[in-house]
């Protein structure tokens, strides 16, 4: 998303919605959304501002009331000064509390950390029960028809085998009545820590009806995909990922079941409009082999 606003005018409309002077506004990344970390001048408090464009309204609109129901539960970023959600030059602006924390691939986790990352999510898990307004989810046998009638040519034939391979395991075992609220986007960056201890959530913009394991599948398979060239760290992280799927109250099935949908969530968006061409799809293919070894843990 390209920003079309300069720092200084955003820094200088805060100033006058919030009524105090910033001493700072820094660029802190993001993805659809334009993300800063603002320090007020005097005291030093510092808030997160998300800037979110209005092509992304619903979704802006989802993160407002998910922060709402979620205002009393542990380490998630709260927002600040509510009443001040401002609009500026085409974004909606939030202003949410600071989280101080790193981000950390559960490589760089010990044992302890993990299981404590663990605990941790099952609690917030339990607190995203209460939200109000959820994206409902595509069911399995949609995402499937989808993927295989967009799945021509040479490149299609690749994911069609994939797909084919995959799903009748886990259409067996899926059950709606174990969908549950899910955060729907848990990579490492959505998820600060400090000590270990997890102290904030964030970007709950795309919670979602789904299995819980799938949170923990896509924390696990969007780090091992980045360090698939780096053989011990990959190594390290799938061991992570068998320490999960011991400690957490979630049974082999549906894992199995939250494997298939994650890999899904991938292919779907890349086939749901077009045939993919062959570099996607073997792209895809290649990246399903992780899945495969994700399975097997699974299984044991």
């Amino acid at each position: 998303m390209k920003q079309d606003f300069a720092t200084e005018d955003l820094k200088a409309e805060l100033e006058r919605s919030l009524g105090f002077r910033l001493r700072s506004l820094k660029r802190i990344g993001g993805g659809c959304a334009v993300n800063f970390r603002a320090v007020r001048d005097g005291d030093g408090f510092a808030f997160s501002v998300k800037c979110s464009p209005f092509g992304r309204q619903e979704l802006f609109g989802h993160l407002v009331r998910h922060l709402a129901d979620l205002k009393g539960s542990k380490a998630v970023q709260r927002v600040f000064e509510k009443e001040c959600l401002p609009t500026f030059r085409g974004y909606n602006v939030l202003c949410l509390a600071w989280c101080d924390g790193e981000r950390r691939f559960p490589d760089r986790l010990s044992d302890e950390e993990m299981r404590a990352f663990l605990d941790e999510y099952l609690a917030f898990s339990s607190a995203m029960q209460k939200t109000s307004e959820i994206f409902p989810s595509l069911p399995l046998g949609t995402m499937r028809k989808t993927v295989l009638r967009n799945c021509r040519g040479l490149g299609g034939r690749v994911l069609r085998r994939l797909v084919d391979e995959l799903i009748p395991e886990a259409d067996a075992a899926y059950a709606a009545d174990r969908m549950r609220v899910i955060h729907g986007d848990l990579h490492p960056g959505n998820f600060l820590l400090v000590d270990g201890r997890v102290v904030g959530f964030l970007d709950l913009e795309e919670m979602r009806a789904g299995y819980p394991a799938e949170d923990l599948v896509r924390y696990f398979t969007f780090a091992a995909e980045r360090l698939r060239w780096r053989p011990f760290r990959s190594r390290r992280t799938l061991r992570q990922f068998a320490l999960a799927v011991s400690h957490l109250p979630y049974p082999a099935d549906e894992w199995r079941v939250a494997l298939v949908r994650s890999l899904l969530w991938k292919i779907w968006p890349h086939v749901s409009s077009k045939p993919p061409g062959i570099f996607r799809a073997l792209n895809l293919a290649f990246r399903a082999r992780l899945y495969r070894k994700l399975r097997r843990i699974v299984s044991r």
